[in-house]
């Protein structure tokens, strides 16, 4: 197992004038798989570049168990990639893709073939060494190629989005295989990213990565529940930010009311016609029934609130006055 440190790392390529990255800084422990969420343009793939040794920083440091990699070259800093797609060699079976990385080094067949038929059982595709990847689904193509990445023990494993182009349901069976797999080998893995649901699901730890900076670092769920700034509460789904001064809030002091600005995830919020504390007059301009839940646009003063509520949950119509209530447990305070 491995301990990583990427040490205030800094990248900007010519001709731009803004860093991709400024002064990066993230540890990932021993066996730790973190997800690294940002949307586009964040700084996701430079920074899979710069691990693995396809580009440079200008600045800092990467360290495998202390030691800095910085020197070495690509193929011998053992950090291996998944990727979106499988790129299995189409022309070899699945035995011969899965170990080919060992056969380069030299590896003895008989001990490549032991390998192979152990990662296969790990996979869950017992059986399937001679076929050839077109005679296999996206999503087993995808486990082969997990296998592939895992049977050379690489001392990191960067997944970058590499369930993306899979359907719904494929690609949530798999996050459980990648996850359960990950954590029986202990191998430290760093997950890129730019789907909240699948980066929850998946890591021990979530990294929040918005221009080339990371704005928070936490366990998923309360990265969920607490995004502690107003740009990780945006990117955690969050719409709704209120003035202190109107609610009460409840935190380790009691309840009370709060001179920051408050925040409340779509979910907590409910849309009634009885007023109540902490609640406010709205209009409805919007309800839409998504099947386990309703979503609701409702005018609030100057503000429109978004709103989920499960079912059974009211139908409201275009124009109908409600009241919007904000439970006081639910809300929290951001910078």
């Amino acid at each position: 197992m491995t301990k990583v440190n990427l040490i205030s790392l800094q990248k900007t390529y010519r001709g731009q004038p803004v860093p991709v990255l400024k002064d990066f800084s993230l540890s990932v422990n021993d066996g730790e798989m973190v997800a690294l969420l940002g949307p586009s343009g964040s700084g996701k793939s430079t920074l899979l570049k710069l691990i693995t040794g396809i580009e440079r920083p200008d600045a800092g440091d990467i360290q495998f168990d202390g030691v800095s990699i910085l020197n070495a070259p690509p193929n011998k800093r053992g950090a291996v990639f998944m990727f979106q797609k499988s790129y299995l060699f189409p022309f070899l079976n699945v035995e011969e893709n899965i170990g080919f990385g060992l056969k380069v080094q030299g590896v003895s067949s008989e001990t490549i073939r032991s390998e192979v038929t152990r990662m296969l059982d790990l996979i869950g595709l017992p059986g399937t060494e001679r076929r050839k990847p077109a005679q296999l689904s996206g999503g087993e193509q995808q486990r082969v190629a997990l296998a592939r990445a895992l049977v050379t023990r690489p001392k990191l494993l960067l997944l970058d989005e590499p369930l993306s182009s899979l359907d719904t349901e494929v690609r949530m069976n798999l996050q459980e295989s990648i996850r359960n797999i990950q954590r029986e080998l202990g191998i430290t893995t760093i997950l890129v990213t730019h789907d909240l649901g699948e980066a929850m699901a998946m890591s021990d730890r979530l990294a929040l990565l918005l221009k080339g900076e990371i704005v928070a670092v936490d366990k998923p769920e309360k990265l969920f529940h607490h995004p502690p700034s107003l740009a990780a509460a945006q990117f955690m789904g969050v719409s709704t930010f209120l003035s202190g001064d109107q609610l009460t809030v409840k935190n380790e002091a009691g309840a009370g009311s709060s001179e920051k600005l408050l925040a409340i995830r779509p979910e907590h919020i409910r849309i009634q016609k009885e007023a109540c504390k902490n609640s406010m007059q709205g209009v409805v301009s919007d309800c839409v029934f998504r099947g386990e839940y309703v979503e609701y646009q409702v005018a609030v003063k100057e503000i429109t609130v978004r709103a989920r509520m499960p079912m059974p949950a009211p139908m409201f119509p275009h124009g109908e006055q409600v009241r919007v209530r904000f439970p006081a447990e639910y809300l929290f305070e951001v910078n």
